[in-house]
């Protein structure tokens, strides 16, 4: 191998300009759980997850089942070679050939284009390697950030989760974006 390219810990279908994915471990999910902390309670996920210590959650990561239904990846940044984020596809549907995905990057590293990148590695992923036809993510309208990502990203919004989050003593709505197959790469 030539001595001016750089060898990733990871296939090359995972790597883009700036960032590559690689799968999460354990002591990922413990190192990076203070972001989940970090991030207000509006911009996380539609799937609520409980209040645990980093410890715990590293411990919960270990019991999963590994599967190929679903993958988290640590997102690394090519130049510094530090993790800027996680991501992972889940709720696999075999017979519509779908997946949903999940980002969370560091509050530190945002709108520096990690996000929108590895969401792209990803679904071109699932879409060329995994043959599917669907990849969605589920938002609140208050995460204006994932709405703009997911729509830089080629994602278009299928509906309106109405009342679907409560924050700060009101509800607010939720958003379901979705991207198809022959849209990618549009």
């Amino acid at each position: 191998m030539s001595e001016n390219k750089p060898e990733y810990p990871t296939p090359p279908s995972f790597v883009g300009k700036s960032v590559y994915l690689r799968p999460a471990t354990a002591e990922d999910i413990a190192n990076t759980y203070h972001w989940h902390l970090m991030s207000d309670p509006s911009m996380l996920s539609c799937h609520p997850r409980p209040l645990r210590t980093a410890t715990e959650a590293a411990e919960d990561y270990k019991k999963k089942e590994k599967s190929a239904d679903q993958q988290m990846f640590v997102i690394v940044a090519i130049k510094e070679k530090t993790p800027v984020g996680i991501i992972n596809y889940f709720n696999w549907n075999n017979l519509n050939r779908s997946a949903e995905l999940g980002l969370l990057t560091d509050p530190d590293q945002r709108r520096k284009g990690y996000g929108h990148e590895a969401v792209r590695l990803l679904t071109r992923y699932l879409f060329q390697m995994r043959d599917l036809n669907r990849v969605y993510a589920c938002t609140s309208s208050l995460n204006k950030a994932t709405v703009g990502l997911l729509e830089k990203a080629g994602f278009k919004r299928d509906g309106t989760l109405r009342h679907q989050y409560f924050y700060n003593g009101e509800f607010h709505d939720g958003y379901i974006y979705s991207l198809l197959r022959f849209e990618f790469g549009r």
